[in-house]
């Protein structure tokens, strides 16, 4: 069973297989271009299990993927696990620069890839994507390829434990601006803060008459 609760400003999805609870909240921030999709895990078995989660977007920047595809183009910075992308071609946004980011920690295992035809696979889909049977995504970016993101956590959660991933989909005026926003918004703790301010805000505004 899944079940979906959509509140002012948020949504989030609940689900429970083979002893893993998940609960997926998704909202955006009140005062910055940022989206949060934020994965709860509960380990409710007996044993330690070892895990991976995936975040994967298809990117656009424009009006229409089949036009702007092949002009966008995708990077991963040094030193950050953020993927960046960028239309150039695009006259009304050419500066602007959209980011894919995930917290991890020093005992994860990461890795990233930018290429769709890869992910899915040939003759490959969203329902079985070739990507989800690899040990790791590929590292591939740049352009001239059928652009994506896609990101990759491994990790352990022992007995009990509860742990967060937080992915945040944003974009900036400027690459600078992008990879300033990147650094801003890191962290669960900050996300949990995002989350609280969107459900005050929602409150006080809708709260104004009774």
């Amino acid at each position: 069973d899944y079940v979906t609760r959509h509140g002012f400003g948020y949504s989030v999805f609940e689900h429970e297989e083979d002893g893993i609870a998940s609960s997926l909240t998704m909202f955006v921030a009140i005062d910055a271009p940022i989206k949060f999709v934020v994965l709860t895990l509960h380990n409710g078995c007996e044993r330690t299990r070892t895990l991976s989660v995936t975040g994967y977007l298809e990117w656009v920047l424009g009006d229409e993927r089949a036009k702007t595809a092949m002009h966008i183009g995708t990077a991963r910075e040094a030193g950050t696990n953020a993927l960046f992308a960028h239309n150039p071609t695009d006259m009304d946004f050419a500066g602007r620069t959209a980011f894919f980011d995930v917290d991890i920690t020093s005992d994860d295992h990461f890795s990233a890839g930018c290429d769709r035809h890869e992910f899915l696979g040939a003759g490959g889909n969203l329902q079985r994507p070739a990507a989800m049977k690899a040990k790791a995504l590929s590292g591939a970016k740049g352009f001239a390829l059928d652009p994506c993101a896609a990101l990759r956590v491994g990790f352990t959660l022992a007995s009990g434990q509860t742990r967060d991933i937080v992915f945040r989909l944003g974009a900036g005026a400027t690459p600078e601006q992008a990879r300033a926003l990147v650094q801003q918004w890191r962290g669960p703790t900050l996300a949990q803060e995002t989350l609280a301010a969107v459900k005050q805000h929602w409150a006080h505004t809708l709260g104004a008459v009774q």
